[in-house]
């Protein structure tokens, strides 16, 4: 016994970050004496270099070795009580149907599928991702006269690639932290990192703004590797105006729009075919859950917010302001506001949801009646009525219309554990 619970300690341990870090930093110290230890100056900078572009797939490699394995086993937890939930959910609704988006098998192949291919991808991606930083090393590093490259281009190269590694480093801290790395994102960043080194070299070996006379030129090349997505957006934006300019409201959303995702966020998401807000409201939220391992309440709340923004737009904004942050604010928004022509003495409720309806008309471009349109196609969507049964952890009580059931009482199904809402028995009846 006294055997075990050692190992347990020693497991516990070793999943800790502190002491992934400490791991790291000796051996990066271990790395760094030997290459001072060396006779030639120009070996050790070259070895130190190496050192420096080894440095991140090290320690992604160690976190995935030793801490993420916990975080997926918790996601599949959730996602087996989101499906008993479902199965549940389907029994007590009157016609048995869910949204189309829900494609169970999809989970299914993502729950039994092995992990050994996956592991294999991330230690091959770990390893790619540090070899451009190792050729930027050899290149600087080198005494010899590279007469078939540019030295401006050289400059380019190493101001660019400075940057887009201390962003290559900031992006896997964050990924880290929200156990979010995974192969498809050590690909796209090994592939980011080539092309904006190649655009460093190319922009010096052209002259522009010489990046090794002034510090003003070293610092625009430097922040376009540490804000790689700003100087691309900006880029394609100039680009499509002048060759090919989007007529006005076809431009895709972006996921920003959704409160909660930012852009290191809306990377992952990206990775696995989530572009725009659209994709977001018609994701299936077990299987994004298991590729990203975010939450499913998240992931439920992202759904709720994006459903109201592909009708909304930019008027979103408007929309929070009043207090209305997706499609199931709205829907309860509009119900509320139509008991204003049914009541002879409308209640406080419903005169304030009529007002807030017409203060957000006032601020954006759709009309009272568009909001309530809006509103009435949220009350028979299947898809809402399903995401606020997730949020509330309650559905209002549904049976099949079936004769044999006619007479049991009637119950209301209770969200799972997994998004936040008690230890509530899954078939204990609703509340009236």
């Amino acid at each position: 016994m006294r055997g075990q619970s050692g190992w347990a300690r020693l497991a516990s341990g070793l999943r800790s970050g502190s002491l992934l870090t400490l791991m790291s930093a000796l051996v990066v110290l271990v790395l760094w004496t030997l290459a001072r230890a060396l006779p030639d100056r120009q070996e050790g900078a070259l070895a130190l270099g190496v050192v420096l572009a080894l440095g991140p797939s090290l320690v992604l490699v160690g976190h995935r070795l030793l801490g993420a394995r916990r975080t997926v086993d918790v996601r599949r937890k959730e996602v087996e009580q989101y499906q008993e939930f479902l199965s549940l959910y389907v029994e007590r609704r009157t016609d048995g149907k869910l949204p189309p988006i829900f494609n169970k098998a999809a989970s299914d192949e993502l729950l039994e599928q092995e992990n050994q291919t996956r592991n294999y991808l991330y230690l091959l991606g770990s390893l790619l991702l540090a070899v451009p930083f190792v050729c930027m090393a050899i290149l600087l590093t080198t005494t010899e006269e590279l007469s078939f490259m540019s030295s401006q281009g050289l400059h380019g190269l190493a101001l660019t690639g400075s940057g887009i590694y201390a962003y290559t480093l900031g992006l896997a801290i964050f990924r880290i932290r929200t156990a979010a790395v995974s192969s498809e994102f050590l690909m796209s960043a090994t592939l980011r990192v080539f092309i904006f080194m190649s655009l460093g070299y190319t922009m010096g070996s052209q002259g522009f703004l010489a990046p090794g006379e002034n510090v003003s030129s070293g610092l625009l090349y430097f922040g376009i590797g540490l804000f790689p997505y700003l100087g691309m957006d900006m880029l394609g934006r100039r680009l499509k105006q002048a060759l090919a300019p989007e007529a006005p409201g076809t431009s895709p959303l972006k996921l920003q729009y959704v409160d909660g995702i930012t852009e290191q966020v809306a990377e992952r998401l990206e990775e696995v075919g989530i572009f725009d807000v659209q994709h977001m409201a018609r994701v299936e939220p077990s299987w994004l859950s298991l590729r990203t391992l975010y939450p499913l309440s998240r992931i439920i709340d992202w759904m709720d917010q994006a459903i109201l923004i592909a009708y909304l737009r930019e008027d979103i904004i408007h929309a929070r302001r009043v207090g209305i942050r997706g499609a199931i604010d709205m829907r309860a928004l509009h119900q509320e506001a139509l008991r204003t022509s049914t009541e002879e003495v409308p209640s406080a409720r419903s005169q304030v949801a009529q007002r807030l309806l017409k203060e957000l008309s006032s601020k954006s471009s759709l009309s009272e009646d568009a909001l309530h349109a809006v509103g009435s196609s949220f009350r028979g969507d299947i898809l809402v009525d399903l995401l606020a049964c997730l949020e509330s952890g309650r559905c209002l009580p549904k049976k099949r219309k079936d004769r044999a059931q006619e007479d049991a009482p009637d119950g209301g199904v209770v969200s799972p554990r997994l998004l936040g809402h008690g230890e509530e028995e899954r078939g204990r009846a609703a509340e009236a």
